[in-house]
């Protein structure tokens, strides 16, 4: 575990240093969001469980729904599915182009002391992605591999319970990597950084806080620095007659 934690530390510093030399290099552009989010987990088994989510984020964003269906170990949660997404283009004025995305991940989740946790997330997309042509979306498709790394480190603070809400802050960390041959310019696709605080009760939580999103576009010389609030609420349900285990299979959202 210390090897796998040790390799994805050392990624995370590599892609965020090349990260900071290009935004002192480049040409930036600074833009502000509000990311609205809506996560569940349904319990159909003792270990199945239905993933859906859902985000809107304002402001030269993006929209997507995903569903999938997750297999869970005791420390180890593994899920497939499809999302579909809206997104706007880089240099075509927000024009927005659809895109089918299937997706799999897998979850590590490392307790380190009795309020503190670490999580691990390694997300696989598909993206099959509108092509455009002349400043307008066409009906055919390309396709590009992109691979997720997220490190998210979260410490609860039990002694400011309320009325059963239990305080959290949360810090995280995600790097995103286009591959493949249809990839020229912009192997590296964006980095995330978010510090969160929240509450939990029982099977939901409610997280707001801020996320830095760095994203490389696609022509390959320009970026673009997004500075988003957002406010995310994470829900567990349960289709069976037990009540829903209360620890999240749904750690870092997007």
């Amino acid at each position: 575990m210390k090897k796998r934690l040790s390799a994805i530390c050392f990624i995370f510093l590599l892609l965020t240093s090349g990260k900071l030399f290009a935004q002192a290099t480049k040409q930036v552009t600074h833009q502000y969001q509000t990311w609205l989010g809506y996560m569940t987990s349904a319990q159909i088994s003792e270990k199945l469980s239905l993933w859906n989510d859902a985000h809107w984020v304002f402001n030269h964003g993006f929209f997507i729904v995903r569903t999938g269906l997750t297999y869970n170990f005791p420390k180890t949660a593994i899920t497939g599915g499809y999302a579909y997404a809206r997104l706007p283009i880089s240099g075509q004025d927000g024009l927005p182009r659809q895109e089918h995305r299937p997706w799999a991940q897998v979850v590590f989740t490392v307790p380190l002391s009795h309020n503190f946790s670490l999580t691990e997330r390694v997300r696989y997309d598909a993206r099959f992605r509108q092509d455009v042509v002349n400043g307008k979306t066409t009906d055919t498709y390309s396709f590009v591999n992109r691979i997720r790394f997220q490190i998210n480190l979260r410490k609860s603070i039990p002694q400011w319970k309320f009325d059963g809400n239990e305080p959290f802050v949360a810090l995280a960390d995600e790097v995103l990597i286009n591959f493949g041959k249809e990839i020229v310019y912009n192997t590296f696709d964006q980095n995330r950084i978010s510090l969160m605080v929240g509450l939990k009760r029982k099977n939901i939580q409610y997280m707001t806080g801020y996320m830095s999103r760095f994203v490389q576009n696609s022509s390959g010389n320009s970026y673009t620095q997004n500075n988003t609030w957002v406010v995310w609420v994470v829900q567990k349900f349960s289709f069976r007659k037990k009540k829903p285990n209360t620890q999240m299979d749904m750690p870092g959202a997007d």
